[in-house]
């Protein structure tokens, strides 16, 4: 067994795949590639020909979408409900109001990005689904950057054959993994420092090979400056304004890569005083806190599966 990994740019972030097999499996890195363009020529709010796009500016009557896009949805809305609010796919005009306008790390260059910061922000109750239909209310839009690279993990999973007998995805740092690498050692996957790049601060690991995912999120990476104002793209949907919080990221280890997305973004929205409590509610596998201190030094917490 011998470990071939493929490396590319999409998504606005650095993808790493990594499969484990006799033999250099092209045909599957051909596949998984190809999913992860259409993927993101499908739901990327940053390209006016998406089909988001389309339904974004068809709010206020009935879109027909492909069934992708009714899961996804689904999915979307489902995790809204078990975080209580916490995580809204309507928080797109409130992103864009902070500043966070084009693709990253271009986040002033609105490009071709459709801009819908005159719109307003609801819960998804008000989402009607029929079959191979939408209707979202009017003067909404939708954004599926707090729960996409945890749903395209899911699905990538889900296109890897049993040939293969292990696999590490990585879209920018949120990891899926299963089975072992060519050595047969379980794979790990280190967090990082907050603050300081080279310093690993804790470690999660599927030692008996079974399938697990990594999702970490925070305010450290995706912020800026618009009109003299510091923004991070982590808005807190109860404010409408980039969350305030004590919490620098939070690193959530889980079986479904969809839930560790999302549940570690909420994580950070509610600070180091509810995290605790929220994440243990949710039945995750494991999670790191880092948590800036009075003396601008960083405590770290950690909880569950950590190695």
């Amino acid at each position: 067994m011998q470990n071939y990994q493929r490396s590319f740019h999409a998504l606005g972030s650095d993808i790493v795949l990594t499969l484990v097999s006799e033999a250099e499996p092209t045909a599957v890195f051909e596949d998984l590639t190809t999913y992860i363009e259409e993927f993101e020529e499908r739901f990327s709010r940053f390209r006016g020909s998406s089909e988001l796009t389309r339904v974004n500016n068809g709010t206020g009557v009935v879109m027909k979408v492909s069934n992708e896009f009714s899961a996804l949805l689904e999915e979307a809305i489902s995790l809204s409900k078990a975080t209580k609010g916490l995580f809204n796919p309507f928080i797109l005009p409130k992103l864009q109001v902070a500043g966070y306008k084009g693709s990253w790390p271009d986040s002033h260059d609105q490009g071709e990005a459709p801009q819908y910061d005159d719109r307003r922000v609801v819960g998804v109750d008000e989402i009607v689904i029929g079959s191979g239909t939408v209707k979202l209310p009017a003067q909404t839009a939708l954004d599926f950057g707090g729960i996409g690279k945890g749903y395209l993990l899911a699905r990538l999973a889900e296109l890897v054959p049993k040939s293969i007998t292990g696999y590490w995805f990585s879209l920018g740092g949120d990891i899926a993994m299963a089975g072992r690498d060519a050595s047969g050692e379980a794979w790990k996957i280190d967090v990082v420092h907050a603050l300081v790049e080279d310093r690993m601060v804790g470690a999660f690991a599927n030692d008996r090979g079974w399938s697990m995912a990594v999702a970490t999120s925070g305010v450290t990476k995706r912020r800026g400056l618009t009109n003299g104002k510091a923004w991070h793209h982590i808005i807190d949907p109860r404010s409408g304004e980039p969350a305030k919080t004590d919490l620098l990221t939070v690193t959530v280890c889980d079986d479904d890569p969809t839930r560790a997305d999302v549940l570690a973004k909420c994580a950070v929205i509610l600070g180091s005083q509810k995290a605790w409590s929220f994440l243990e509610d949710q039945g995750v596998r494991g999670a790191i806190l880092q948590q800036m201190s009075d003396n601008e030094g960083v405590i770290i917490s950690h909880h569950g599966d950590i190695v």
